[in-house]
């Protein structure tokens, strides 16, 4: 799968290969959208884990 990327010093979107993509994010490359408008970064957080006994 192709991705869509802008970088800001340069007017032309280019297509990178999906897997290619946090190399580019690396050098100031963006992911944009259908609309040329750069994608809000997707962040994931690990569950908190819970502690079992006395809480208070």
């Amino acid at each position: 799968m192709a991705v869509r990327m802008r970088h800001d010093g340069i007017e032309q979107e280019i297509e990178v290969p999906e897997i290619s993509v946090k190399h580019y994010k690396r050098s100031g490359w963006k992911v944009v959208g259908d609309n040329g408008l750069p994608l809000a970064e997707k962040t994931t957080t690990a569950k908190r884990r819970r502690t079992e006994g006395d809480e208070g």
